[in-house]
């Protein structure tokens, strides 16, 4: 019996000391963990002050580095400036007392139009030019009416695919533009020659002028020797070596022949007047 109360209180004995054992460990585990949290803090705070110490220092200086740089450069641009305001009033003084004032030439576009395309004669009919082409050929005759209708000519030009009106008899309207255009340029070329309404045109066009400077033969591509014989006797464009030549060769035809019309008509508009 005493050694059974013996054990009995022996074994609690243990159990206690064991317990108290546990219980200082987790006390001790809890103040390292606490301690551990505690000089983290201090750590990060002391980094944190190092690191605003040293971004106050420096970033004073940066800012005291781009203050400093961007006064130099404005004072550069506004020395550089002033040094190119003076050399140009310089300029500006000694070419304008060195030189006469003359008043600023007009461009080739500012140029105006000849009076000859504002006269009453030339508005008698609608078209200056009458474009006989075939239909290989569209893109010739097009490149050329875009040369004479440019603002700086100012002719107008009549293409049967464009100016003809949609239902209308060929022949009929052919006719027309024939009678109502002051001249008529024919694109002579081997395709020409093989087309039946441009042989056709071509009467037409006799018909109405058979010798005057309305009629101008444009030729490309062609030999002189393979020229209709209606027209070997007509002065021809060569369209062969350089377009834009010829092209300037048709214009200066047209207003020639437009001057002419005009001064022919003067006498007889004044002897109107007079009477």
């Amino acid at each position: 019996m005493k050694i059974t109360v013996f054990f009995l209180s022996y074994t609690q004995l243990l159990l206690c000391v064991w317990y108290e054992v546990q219980y200082c460990t987790i006390l001790h585990v809890l103040v390292v963990v606490y301690s551990l949290k505690g000089w983290r803090r201090m750590e990060e705070n002391r980094t944190s002050s190092i690191m605003g110490w040293f971004r106050q220092r420096f970033g004073k200086q940066r800012n005291e580095s781009d203050q400093s740089k961007a006064s130099t450069c404005s004072q550069e641009c506004s020395s550089g400036h002033s040094n190119t305001t003076s050399i140009s009033s310089s300029s500006s003084s000694s070419s304008s007392s060195s030189k006469p004032s003359t008043s600023a030439k007009p461009s080739v576009s500012e140029e105006p139009l000849p009076s000859v395309l504002f006269s009453s004669s030339r508005s008698s009919r609608r078209f200056d030019v009458y474009l006989c082409h075939t239909e290989k050929d569209f893109d010739l005759a097009q490149s050329l009416a875009g040369f004479l209708e440019d603002p700086c000519k100012g002719l107008r030009c009549f293409l049967q695919d464009r100016d003809c009106p949609l239902g209308g008899a060929v022949s009929t309207e052919i006719l027309r533009a024939v009678r109502d255009s002051h001249c008529w340029v024919l694109l002579l070329t081997p395709h020409f020659l093989e087309d039946e309404w441009c042989l056709y045109q071509m009467h037409q066009v006799l018909s109405e002028g058979p010798i005057s400077q309305r009629i101008i033969p444009a030729v490309i591509n062609m030999p002189r020797s393979q020229i209709p014989l209606e027209l070997r006797y007509v002065f021809t464009v060569d369209l062969n070596v350089n377009k834009e030549y010829g092209y300037s060769q048709v214009y200066k035809t047209v207003l020639h022949y437009l001057k002419d019309m005009c001064e022919k008509e003067k006498p007889s508009n004044e002897s109107h007047s007079n009477s």
